[in-house]
């Protein structure tokens, strides 16, 4: 007996079971095969087809599809006999998947072809005839079905219901008298028959319902059984055609490959000579004809690599689009991982880091010892990334490139509010527990209530949440929806569809429905276009600064600038790449680099792993003159980074230099040390030593240094990404330095939409003393924009004005300037620009050149929307205006409260713009702090200014009071926490509108429990 129908939790959220649950239980009840059967989807055929290798179970691949008859719905079982029948399940899925329609019968038939057709009657389309007793109908259907496919059988299924038992016995002698096959069919959706309380819990989520709701079904049974409880349900003969069937399924799984595309040469020249050419002529150009034999040599070597590995191809395509994206004007990055290792790829244009330079392997990037595909990632600035990806799906043709699926799961803190939702607890009883689980990179339940006595103490006090956590558990990990990796694409010689199944989740094209790590073996080559903000800016800067000096080139800039280390080692680094977060800027300031390696040093520090070796880096640094090594080779390798091993490529080249390793092979035992596979060190730790000793080496030092490096080797960080990083790095400093008006424009730029970083980029203009001017109807665009070293702010900034509004008043004021407060409303409400975005202009201050205060202007703004409207004339269609038909009316004149204004302005903005009061005290008392916005996001001690909006007292659980606190100063709010045992000092100063100085602690929340203030008095 063979269960021929398995829905995995791939059916998302339509089952709880896993393709590891699916294949281990079918293995612990003794079936020689499994099948993996999800509705309209084959997510989890990959994963299926290795989890049976490992357990040495045969896979049977099926699909099961809803088809559209008489405007119903009904399904299908197809399961694949061989390669073709997959192939058309692979067709069937990327149809049903690319499409919102439903299979009509017809095209269901062109499927079937070399498929098993399973046709239900329960829950298919015999179920209808089944139920009424319609025995003419039934047989009419069965006859249908046994001449339109040609190896159909009929199931019989939910043999545990005594209804389906007895409707089950006339369907299988209405089929017996057509000729046909029956076969027993337990649908499966879960593993376990307890589990059934699961499935309906994660229907609940689907559906959006909760178990105390009537219409969630609760489906019982559905387990996967063992053969002596289908022996128990069904007849012998229906249980010996599962076996039939299970043999006549037969699929190569490993028979659906493809390759790259063919790079299209010039004049049809082979793709390795064409490779070769680039690459001379590219060299060339690059070292101005200056070429000396260790670059002749590297060349070669990767040439023969490349070519004896047939990824010329490859390499070709990369360039290609690289080359575009050039001759587009689209800023390329200098590099990205370890192909800035490749020479190769800086002959082509792919980087603009010269690895022999720096000291760069290409062993790292592509080892002709360990046979895998080479991965190139690109970046791009973040607005012109998809024209690359475009011009790339247009080129190859969009039965061939895909993006990638990826699957957002229930996560710790996700499923216990999906699951809460199903059990109707309260919403804020959910973010209660949730609240208390720890954040953290990869938590689990498990983990929290290990770490969090809080989330312990929820949980095992009320049987509510403790049935909550149970479920949850049960149920975390499960994928919840499909979506797409962020920056992949694969490509493919052969139509996807031939090898791999498609759906359709971004607009722009398909995905592929098998997830990134089964895509390699596929000879599916994943290729990455990242869009980088920073290159953005850069991008932004350098076309300003080329309007005044068009021969720049922000890939010809010196290293050695003293501007730019200046800026870096003052740690003025808001804005730069890579050293803006408070973490790097800790580490900046000890670093203090003087040299472009320092940064690229910096860059690999600051790592989760690396950061171990910080302590020691810095402290070698100090006693340069006294670092020792274990043998003088190691000298040379290793001087650069003061006798420390922070880099990858340099415990490789310790494994040359002393035990006579390849550097593919040195890579192989940076690989193993870095995953600590500890069966492949054993093996290479023995050839080490025995390398050592044969180069003359002593057993002891041998030792001593395999040590070493087993020691550093975990913590290493690529050196090719931290040059091609750091590059970037120093690229937006030395902008900064040198072209400070341009950098800060594009920066402000980069981050509209955000309120807290413009409002703390904002902050850092006004430090450096760089004028930021008011938005204006009649200067603004929808950007940043730079005039005579003052940057303009810009209309899309301001909240509910969006582009179409603001399209509308600058293809107005093109035929005029806007001359006055009415002239403006007249004008404008011709283009049907709603009320409530010139309201909004108004409290933004872009109308405060008319010189009338925002107060009386919105109080005026009735009487100049009726103006427009007695001024407006239409003739057939068209809007005119003529100001000389009405006087205008007379604007009311209102006093107008700094305060309010400043507030109003917040509310459009989402921070104050202009002189907020707060300002001019700081002024006047040389009140030198970070803006709030900035301390919000600083984890640790800090100190702070702030005017204090509102005090709120709470009573603790022993009854003493503490208090909450909402600050603000000009670029926003801060909740200030006050424990009791502060609170009771200070209460008495704790008042609205009080100005305080604050020390305190933030925390991940972005509140500050403070531990002293001090009132400024004099606040006047």
């Amino acid at each position: 007996m063979i269960h021929l129908h398995a829905r995995s939790s791939y059916s998302l959220l339509n089952s709880t079971l896993t393709i590891q649950q699916l294949v281990q239980k079918s293995k612990a009840l003794n079936f020689s095969c499994c099948a993996l059967t999800d509705s309209d989807v084959l997510f989890g055929a990959f994963e299926f087809y290795q989890a049976c290798i490992d357990a040495k179970i045969k896979p049977i691949y099926g699909i099961e599809v809803g088809c559209e008859v008489n405007n119903e719905t009904v399904n299908f079982l197809l399961l694949a006999k061989n390669n073709n029948g997959y192939r058309n399940c692979i067709l069937c899925s990327s149809i049903v998947s690319n499409s919102a329609n439903k299979l009509s019968l017809e095209q269901l038939k062109e499927f079937a072809v070399d498929n098993v057709v399973v046709i239900y009657g329960e829950g298919g389309i015999l179920e209808s005839s089944l139920v009424n007793e319609n025995d003419a109908l039934c047989t009419q259907q069965i006859k249908e079905m046994l001449s339109m496919f040609d190896d159909c059988v009929f199931a019989l299924s939910l043999n545990d219901a005594s209804y389906w038992q007895i409707k089950n016995q006339m369907l299988k002698r209405k089929v017996l008298e057509c000729g046909g096959r029956t076969v027993a069919l337990s649908k499966i959706y879960y593993e376990k028959e307890e589990d059934a309380i699961c499935y309906k819990i994660v229907s609940g989520i689907r559906l959006g319902k909760t178990l105390n709701d009537y219409s969630l079904p609760s489906i019982q049974g559905r387990h996967i059984r063992s053969a002596k409880e289908m022996e128990d349900l069904y007849d012998q003969d229906d249980l010996l055609e599962t076996e039939k069937i299970a043999e006549r399924c037969n699929v190569s799984f490993e028979s659906f490959h493809t390759s790259i595309p063919k790079f299209k040469t010039p004049n049809k020249i082979d793709g390795k000579n064409y490779l070769t050419q680039m690459c001379i002529a590219g060299l060339k150009k690059r070292l101005d004809n200056q070429i000396t034999k260790e670059y002749t040599d590297r060349l070669k070597y990767e040439l023969d690599v490349i070519i004896s590995m047939h990824f010329e191809d490859y390499f070709l395509i990369v360039y290609d689009f690289i080359r575009f994206a050039k001759k587009q004007g689209i800023y390329v990055g200098p590099g990205r991982g370890s192909a800035a290792g490749s020479l190769v790829a800086y002959c082509l244009g792919i980087t603009h880091v010269n690895p022999i330079q720096h000291n760069l392997l290409f062993e790292r990037f592509l080892n002709p010892e360990r046979i895998s595909m080479p991965d190139i990632d690109t970046d791009f600035p973040d607005d012109r990334r998809d024209e690359v990806i475009q011009y790339v799906y247009e080129t190859y043709g969009k039965e061939h490139i895909a993006h990638i699926i990826t699957f957002g799961t229930l996560g710790a803190k996700q499923v216990l509010r999906d699951v809460g939702r199903v059990l109707d607890i309260p919403l804020r009883e959910i973010d209660m527990i949730c609240k208390a689980v720890p954040f953290a990179p990869k938590m689990t339940l498990k983990k929290a209530y290990e770490e969090s006595s809080v989330l312990r103490q929820y949980i095992d006090a009320d049987k509510r949440f403790t049935e909550l956590f149970k479920y949850a558990l049960k149920l975390e990990g499960l994928p919840r929806h499909a979506s797409t990796h962020a920056a992949g694409i694969v490509m493919s010689s052969k139509e996807l569809n031939e090898v791999i199944p498609t759906i359709q989740i971004e607009q722009d094209m398909v995905s592929t429905q098998y997830t990134m790590e089964y895509l390699e073996s596929m000879g599916l080559i994943k290729m990455d276009f990242l869009g980088l903000r920073n290159l953005t800016i850069i991008d932004q800067v350098v076309d300003r600064i080329k309007l005044e000096q068009p021969d720049f080139n922000i890939l010809q800039i010196p290293l050695d600038n003293k501007q730019t280390y200046d800026l870096i080692k003052k740690v003025d680094t808001v804005g730069v790449f890579q050293l803006e977060s408070s973490g790097m800027k800790s580490l900046v300031r000890k670093m203090e680099p003087t040299r472009f390696e320092d940064i690229v040093a910096t860059i690999a520090l600051f790592r989760p792993g690396p950061m171990e070796n910080i302590p020691l880096y810095l402290e070698a640094r100090k006693k340069e003159n006294e670092i020792t090594y274990l043998h003088p080779s190691l000298e040379a390798i290793l001087k650069d980074t003061y006798g420390i091993m922070i880099y990858q490529e340099q415990t490789m080249q310790v494994a040359q230099v002393m035990a006579g390793f390849s550097l593919g092979k040195a890579d192989i035992l940076r690989k193993a040390m870095s995953k600590k596979k500890i069966t492949d060190l054993k093996l290479l730790e023995e050839d080490f030593i025995q390398g050592c000793l044969n180069n003359g080496h002593s057993n002891a030092l041998a030792h001593e240094i395999f040590e070493l490096i087993l020691k550093f080797a975990g913590y290493g960080f690529n050196k090719a990404h931290s040059v091609a990083y750091g590059l970037i790095a120093y690229q937006t400093a030395y902008l900064k330095a040198n072209y400070p008006y341009e950098f800060y424009c594009a920066l402000l730029n980069s981050v509209i939409g955000s309120e807290s970083k413009t409002a703390e980029y904002l902050d850092e203009c006004r430090k450096k003393e760089i004028v930021i001017l008011s938005p204006s109807v009649n200067q603004s665009t929808m950007t940043f924009d730079l005039n005579d070293h003052q940057i303009r702010f810009p209309l899309l900034a301001i909240k509910n004005v969006g582009g179409s509004a603001i399209y509308e008043i600058m293809e107005e004021r093109s035929k005029g300037l806007f001359t006055d407060f009415h002239d403006f409303v007249a004008r404008i409400m011709t283009k049907k620009v709603t009320r409530k975005v010139i309201e909004c202009l108004i409290d933004a201050g872009a109308l405060d050149e008319f010189k009338i205060n925002r107060k009386s202007m919105q109080a005026s703004l009735d009487d100049a929307i009726r103006y427009a409207d007695l001024v407006r004339i239409e003739t057939d269609g068209q809007a005119r205006i003529d100001l000389g038909l009405v006087s205008k009316p007379v604007l009311y004149q209102i006093k107008e409260d700094p305060i309010e204004r400043s507030e109003r302005e917040k509310n459009v903005l989402g921070f104050y713009l202009g002189s907020h009061p707060i300002l001019q005290i700081k002024k006047k008392h040389s009140i030198l702090v970070e803006p709030l916005v900035k301390l919000r996001r600083t984890h640790g001690f800090v100190k702070g200014f702030c005017c204090i909006s509102r005090v709120r007292q709470h009573r603790t659980k022993k009854g003493d009071l503490m208090a909450f606190v909402i600050g603000y100063d000009e670029s926003g709010e801060m909740d200030l926490v006050f424990m009791p045992n502060i609170y009771q000092k200070v209460q008495a100063q704790l008042n609205k509108g009080k100005y305080i100085y604050f020390d305190g602690k933030v925390d991940e929340k972005e509140s500050c429990l403070v531990n002293k203030i001090q009132v400024l008095e004099d606040d006047k």
